[in-house]
């Protein structure tokens, strides 16, 4: 029993190590750390005006959508990572082997978070040089863990639809729509009230917006608004897994 445990966490290590290599190789890491800080940039400059006009401190405003957006571009790595596996037939040869059939899996979760922190770190470093504050520690701490929650659920999702793509050339290509779609029709930019009242229903509630909503409150020091982000968050999770679960049961 021992001996199958210490043999399970070898192949976990092996596999995320490999996985970490190849995106601190390939610059991956790096561009994790470096993205956010050019999109902080690319919507402070030309919107903060327009929006401390209104009263608001916009870098303590934008930075969760940054932090989100991150998460999503951390997705997007996953399902290329994903595909790759597929299409160079590492999963099949590791379906061959005596591996656990969730260690692959895991090991890819392990290292696709790792490159999330990273991108959390670089979004807070330019936050904090425009003025961005955490106004409780323990809200802080708890802002971190929701944002590497939500990254954990769109990484399970971008990881099905990369091994199920099976190709690393569109297997990213298919989240950008999606992704540019909730990005931009959420309250990470601007209000609520700014957006049509036709669309403010989607806009309140998608993901996107409830999540940032609560990294923002969060950062002031409030728990109100965590509850729905959980919740979208554990649904996420949830839903993307018995996928991937029920993929794995198909390769079987």
């Amino acid at each position: 029993m021992n001996s199958a445990i210490a043999s399970t966490g070898v192949q976990w290590r092996a596999l995320s190590g490999r996985t970490v290599r190849a995106a601190f190789r390939e610059g991956d890491l790096v561009f994790g750390f470096l993205a956010p800080m050019i999109f902080f940039l690319c919507f402070y400059v030309p919107l903060r005006h327009s929006m401390e006009r209104t009263g608001a401190h916009y870098a303590q405003y934008l930075l969760p959508v940054i932090i989100v957006q991150g998460m999503f571009f951390t997705g997007m790595s996953a399902a290329d990572r994903a595909a790759l596996d597929t299409a160079s037939g590492v999963g099949t040869r590791l379906r061959s082997m005596p591996v656990r059939k969730w260690v692959p899996m895991a090991a890819r979760m392990s290292a696709n978070a790792s490159r999330a922190a990273v991108a959390i770190a670089g979004a807070l470093v330019i936050g904090y040089a425009f003025g961005f504050r955490f106004h409780a520690a323990g809200a802080g701490v708890l802002f971190v863990l929701v944002a590497l929650l939500f990254g954990v659920g769109v990484v399970i999702g971008a990881d099905v639809v990369g091994s199920a793509s099976g190709n690393p050339e569109i297997g990213a290509q298919i989240l950008l729509l999606p992704q540019l779609l909730l990005i931009m029709a959420s309250t990470g930019f601007v209000p609520v009230v700014g957006f049509p009242g036709w669309i403010q229903p989607f806009v309140r509630w998608q993901p996107v917006s409830v999540c940032s909503d609560a990294l923002r409150a969060l950062a002031a020091g409030r728990y109100d608004s965590v509850g729905p982000a959980l919740a979208w968050t554990i649904a996420l999770i949830v839903v993307f897994t018995a996928v991937s679960v029920r993929m794995g049961r198909r390769y079987r």
